[in-house]
Formats: C-alpha cells, structure tokens, sequence
C-alpha cells in the first residue's frame, strides 16, 4: 500500500532537488515530481560559477545568502560525490573580474566598496593581470583579484543531489503536476496526470512553470522566463589559470572536462519585446547570441580565434521583479512554500534554499528562518505591476 508523502516538490531542478536532498537526510519522505527529467529547465545550462562579485547579490540579505550558500558547497560537493560516486567537476580557483573599458572599472569599484569587507579580493593593475594571463586583450584596465572562487558543472551537481535524495527514500515520479488539491485555506495535496497525491507540505520550485499554480492560490506568482545562451568551446591553448569574468562581457572558464565555457546572455542583450517570448522560444539558439558571444570571447582572449564551438546552449532563468529569490510560505495558506525566481543564481542558491527550507519545514513551519526572510513572497502585492525588463537588465549573466 503506498504511503503518503510528508512533503511533495514540485520541480526537479537544482533547487527541488537540493530541497529534496535536505529533507530526506533529516529522515522526511518526499516525492519529487518533474514534467520532463530531472534538471531539464534552467539547471541543465547553467554556467555553475560561485562567484560573489557580480552585480547580482547587494549588500544585506541577498548578500548574506550567497556567502552562506558559498560556504555550503566545498563540503556538499565532497558528500554528494562520495554517497554517488559522480565527478562533479568542482574547482576552486582564483578568479579576475575585468575592466576592459572606465564604465566597467567604475562599475566593479563600486561594488568592491562594500564586497572587500565580506571577500578576499583587491583591485590589480593591467600589469599584473598580464603576468597572471599574458593571452588577455592589451585593452585590460584592471581586475578585481578574488582569491578563492569556485564552479561545478550544473547539470551534474542537480543530477547528484536527486540522486542521493532517492537513495535516502525520496521517490522521483515524472508526471507533469495539473492543479494543487486545497481543503478552505490549506494545501493537502496535488493532482497529477496519474491521479492526487495527498501530503502534509507541497513545496513549488519550478522555476518559471511556478506560475501554473497562480490561479489556485489567487495570487499571480510574479516570476518571468528570462533568455540565456552560452557557449562550450574547445580551445588549442592551455587551460585559463582563472576563473574569469567582466560585467558587460560575462564568464570566461576553462572547465575540468577541457571545455571553454563562454557566455552567458543575460537582459541587457535583448530588446524588450524579444526578452519574454516564453519557454519555447529560449530553449532555441540563436545565430545573434552565438556571434555576440564568440566577438565577446574574441576581445577578451583574441587567441579565441582558433577555437571550435563545440555546443550551444539555450533556456529560460526564473526572474523576480527585484531579482532576490522568492522562497518561503504563501500568505493566507497552510501547507504551501514557494522557492523560485533564483533568477541567474540557482546553482549557488541552490543547495542554502534547500538547507534551510528543511530546515523550516522540519521545525514544523512555524518560524521563518532569519536568512529567508527578505525573500518572502508577500513582499510582492497583488496589485503590484512588476517590471520585469528592468529587473533583465541588471541580470550579468
């Protein structure tokens, strides 16, 4: 006879599963449920950078999660690869953030105003940035020097963490979720293709699909599907000594699987009416975003020249209106959590939401953890009007 699930999540991407991975090690049974396999949104092309110095993170709240979620992971990568026996592909570099041009160097030193007193990091001159990779443009400026920065491969990470969840119990169903199944103002269950699954806590990280459940809950769950590309290139040279990046020219990386990894487009290079044509649309590469990229690459390492694209990857990122996560209880109902609207940081967000939303959910709902709660959903109102393209075109990556 089956039994009832303590908890269901909705979604399979990194943030589900790292959920689902946190619940079941504190001895929750959960089911996962995904609509097409695990990691298939956003999760799937993600960079993996762990980098605290771009614009994404401010000072505060934000910033706070993402140093404890990046103090998660050296420890999370050694346990995931351990219980599964799966490279992650997981290195811990240095890494320089570049200033090819005075807007992008006034741009990082402002950030590193108040990003020095919480990382190790210093501003370093074009000189050195040469004898720390000779291969750069003559047109560097400077960096910002991070002393420890780290990245994963995204899709194996996800992989890894539903994975161990489902050796610890969790029972992954692929069926795509139709409606929440309410009782006056509690949650207690869902319906799916196959028929209801009755619950205690449904908790929905689907990243952009989260919005399918906005009509049940009378609240229209603010999160668009913002358009990212990258590219996976295969360079002659040796491997970057660096994790790099630049504000208007995004990641540079050399992977531990030999790849280049080059990208990513983010809102600031789309015109509004193309930032928000859906899903289907951002799953297709485009010529424009490959021959942006490969120039980008070009003007940063101009020995790119001789490198092969080898793969293109394309979908939609989760995007709140402010660009914070949306994570923790929806207000006037029981049993229903929201985590979503990572927007381009899911992968370093990933595992610190799923921590402390066990965390939560364990201690029986009843207090919202400190580091969750500038990310409630109730800082949105119904009547508010989200302005989605804004929030894109602070979006790096």
């Amino acid at each position: 006879m089956a039994v009832n699930p303590d908890v269901i999540v909705v979604g399979a991407g990194v943030i589900g599963c790292s959920v689902a991975y946190y619940l079941t090690k504190q001895g929750a049974k959960v089911t996962l449920l995904e609509r097409e396999s695990i990691g298939s949104g956003a999760s799937a092309h993600a960079t993996g950078s762990l980098s605290l110095l771009g614009a994404e993170f401010s000072p505060g709240p934000s910033f706070n999660f993402a140093l404890a979620a990046h103090r998660e992971f050296p420890g999370l990568v050694r346990d995931l690869e351990e219980e599964t026996g799966m490279d992650l592909l997981f290195q811990q570099r240095p890494s320089l953030r570049l200033a090819l041009d005075e807007e992008e160097e006034a741009t990082i030193k402002g950030l590193m105003a108040w990003q020095e007193e919480h990382v190790a990091m210093r501003w370093i001159d074009a000189a050195e940035v040469m004898r720390i990779e000779p291969r750069l443009t003559n047109k560097v400026r400077g960096a910002v020097y991070e002393e420890q920065s780290a990245q994963l491969d995204s899709y194996r990470l996800t992989l890894a963490l539903g994975q161990a969840a489902e050796k610890r119990g969790a029972q992954l169903q692929l069926r795509p979720v139709t409606d929440l199944i309410t009782s006056g103002s509690r949650i207690i269950g869902v319906r799916t293709a196959a028929g209801e699954i009755a619950c205690d806590t449904v908790i929905l990280a689907a990243g952009v699909w989260s919005t399918a459940f906005s009509e049940t809950l009378g609240y229209q769950i603010p999160v668009q599907a913002l358009k990212g590309e990258r590219l996976m290139l295969r360079f002659p040279g040796e491997p970057l000594p660096v994790l790099i990046s630049s504000p208007k020219r995004g990641h540079m990386i050399s992977r531990l699987d030999g790849m280049l990894s080059v990208g990513s487009t983010g809102g600031r290079d789309y015109d509004q009416q193309d930032l928000f044509l859906g899903d289907e649309f951002d799953r297709q590469p485009t010529e424009s975003a490959r021959t942006e990229l490969l120039q980008r690459a070009i003007d940063v390492l101009p020995a790119l020249e001789d490198a092969e694209l080898v793969q293109q990857l394309a979908g939609s990122r989760p995007l709140s209106p402010d660009t914070f996560p949306i994570i923790g209880p929806m207000t006037g109902w029981e049993g229903v959590i929201l985590a979503t609207g990572h927007g381009t940081k899911g992968v370093h967000l990933g595992p610190v939401t799923g921590r402390t939303l066990a965390e939560y959910v364990m201690a029986g709902c009843v207090q919202v953890p400190e580091l969750l709660e500038a990310f409630s959903p109730a800082r949105f109102s119904a009547e508010s009007d989200p302005d989605f393209y804004a929030a894109g075109q602070r979006a790096e990556e």
